[in-house]
């Protein structure tokens, strides 16, 4: 199943936004009273998915030049003679679970983290089965990918809030999603979608770590949509500044 990259769109309702430069999905919406990064899917114009974002992973502060062009710059700070760039809370618990390798962080700091990021989405699980209505017509899938992070997340989720956990969702290309451009005309057929048909009358929240461009996340909850006709849900750790 192929959609059009042009036909989707992640709105974001945020306190603050990075001045967008370039074709994009994404649109933002400023609501000063947003602590996270509220969002909705549409397809067509047409409501499929709702989700939450905690934070942007970076720091970031929109600077306008003296002919009024506005540029979003990354804040950075010192550290031994050094520049490094500053991420938000969820940022640097998003960069030490999938980006410290060599030497890894330990099991139970990894825990720690997860736990804080479950923690955090908890917050927001009892407004989304207010709109279910019904527990047993919930269930947890995730994005895969090679941290394994939203799986452990979604995992913790699942067991904590006695929710059914499934795995249907995989790649049908090596390519890296990040790493991809797209175009107005590009078709999205990234992810491969493996349901059963009792499924169809449930309604799905995906877990997620970074939201880049919003590709991944319109492309499979679009084929959620297509699967149950129900508007479903996904939680993100957090969003990219730059894409």
């Amino acid at each position: 199943m192929y959609i059009l990259y042009k036909d989707c769109k992640l709105r974001v309702f945020t306190k603050k936004a990075p001045f967008k430069k370039g074709y994009s999905i994404i649109d933002y919406v400023i609501d000063e009273k947003l602590e996270e990064l509220r969002c909705e899917i549409l397809y067509n114009e047409r409501l499929i998915s709702k989700g939450i974002i905690l934070d942007f992973y970076k720091e970031f502060e929109n600077i306008k030049d003296i002919q009024g062009n506005i540029e979003t710059q990354i804040l950075t700070f010192k550290w031994q003679g050094k520049s490094y760039t500053k991420n938000t809370l969820f940022g640097n618990k998003i960069q030490r679970l999938k980006y410290f390798n060599n030497p890894p962080i330990d099991k139970l700091e990894r825990e720690n983290l997860i736990n804080e990021i479950v923690s955090a989405f908890n917050n927001f699980i009892k407004t989304i089965l207010y709109e279910v209505k019904v527990k047993t017509d919930f269930v947890i899938g995730y994005v895969p990918s090679s941290s394994n992070l939203p799986f452990e997340i979604a995992k913790k989720l699942s067991e904590e809030n006695n929710i059914e956990l499934i795995h249907f969702i995989s790649k049908q290309t090596e390519l890296k999603s990040k790493n991809l451009t797209y175009s107005d005309n590009k078709l999205l057929n990234i992810y491969e979608i493996n349901f059963h048909h009792s499924y169809r009358d449930k309604t799905f929240l995906i877990v997620d770590d970074v939201v880049g461009t919003g590709a991944t996340l319109c492309e499979i909850m679009y084929k959620i949509n297509y699967f149950n006709r129900r508007i479903n849900y996904f939680f993100a750790v957090v969003k990219d500044v730059k894409r």
